[in-house]
């Protein structure tokens, strides 16, 4: 029945305005409606009894108005009761006697109840298909939230299973595991929180993720630390994984690095540039300068903090390279712009 509805001009246009032409072409098909009816009337008049003037047009103006349109169906009304008021109450002049005047309201009262019907019809008939988008359209933003938290929970727990295994490999006592553990499971919850405050669609900043990674360090915002680069939008598991990085950093530049030392600092820098192959890279560079002379680890025998970053960073395609300097370490990531984006992420595990 939906089916065949839609298919009527005057329910198409609900869902869709007309086109020029097709709009020209149901005026002309209630034209052709309304002269079939005053031709059927014609040429029944003779054998017809007085007080049947309108028996025609009645269902002339219910098929125009239903099936092309209210608009269309005035149309036909007004030139049915001209034509019944002038071809067949009184033929060949506007009678204005009181019995011409009661038929002709009488008509203006059916014909009003008839269009109203069928308004209030394909006004119903617009407010169910506009649920049905609704419902569609919640459906279908249902899917993509379940399929996102499928993605980001597999995120999670793969990052929570990295975490664990390196800081099991690293730790030298249970306490120490346990310290390790809750620094680093916090930074990851910091940066879901960040994520979870974000609006649909809405990408978090570099510079906030960098911020909220570095602020148990309490050097966001001193002369101990530098941050630099243009507004760069980011989300879904880029944020995780930039924030366990930075977090990694930070602690290590902590313990080790350049904010052991009263006077160290840190520059973090980060660009747009394009690789070989002509597509676009983020560049994140880290680099730590007034504090101890750093010790390059050994081969083979990196630490919980390279390991992570050569492990995590490879799931959003990036890579890194690490350099020890006597000025300080320098840590330089490199990730795909496409890789920044929850869309591109769930489109690249397709």
């Amino acid at each position: 029945m939906r089916a065949l509805l839609h298919r009527l001009p005057a329910f198409a246009s609900v869902q869709e305005r007309l086109s020029r032409s097709g709009l020209v072409a149901t005026y002309v098909a209630s034209l052709i409606v309304f002269a079939i009816a005053l031709a059927i009337r014609a040429w029944f008049d003779p054998v017809l009894p007085a007080g049947f003037p309108f028996l025609t047009f009645f269902p002339a103006v219910v098929i125009c108005g239903f099936v092309f349109g209210l608009r269309q169906g005035v149309l036909v009304a007004a030139l049915s009761g001209v034509s019944a008021w002038y071809f067949f109450i009184s033929p060949g002049r506007f009678d204005f006697s009181m019995g011409t005047l009661l038929a002709m309201g009488l008509y203006l009262f059916v014909v009003a109840t008839d269009l109203t019907l069928i308004y209030l019809v394909t006004r119903a008939y617009r407010q169910e298909m506009t649920t049905r988008e609704e419902i569609q359209r919640l459906a279908e933003q249902q899917e993509v939230m379940a399929q996102e938290l499928d993605h980001r929970l597999k995120n999670i727990f793969a990052t929570i299973n990295a975490i664990i295994s390196l800081s099991l490999k690293n730790a030298s006592s249970a306490d120490e595991l346990a310290a390790r553990l809750r620094d680093r499971l916090t930074a990851l919850g910091r940066s879901n929180l960040l994520l979870r405050g974000l609006r649909e669609g809405e990408d978090a900043s570099l510079q906030s993720v960098v911020f909220q990674a570095l602020e148990p360090f309490a050097i966001v915002g001193t002369p101990r630390f530098s941050a630099n680069g243009p507004r760069v939008p980011i989300g879904g598991q880029t944020v995780v994984v930039l924030s366990l990085i930075l977090h990694e950093l930070g602690t290590n530049a902590a313990k080790y690095g350049a904010l052991s030392m009263q006077n160290g600092h840190v520059a973090l820098d980060w660009s747009i540039e394009a690789s070989t192959d002509a597509t676009e890279q983020l560049v994140i560079t880290w680099r730590e300068s007034g504090g101890p002379v750093p010790t390059p680890p050994l081969a083979g025998a990196g630490g919980f903090g390279s390991t992570l970053m050569k492990r995590v960073i490879a799931g959003v395609r990036g890579q890194t390279e690490m350099t020890y300097p006597e000025t300080g370490a320098v840590i330089r990531m490199t990730l795909p712009v496409d890789m920044l984006r929850p869309t591109a992420e769930l489109a690249a595990d397709r």
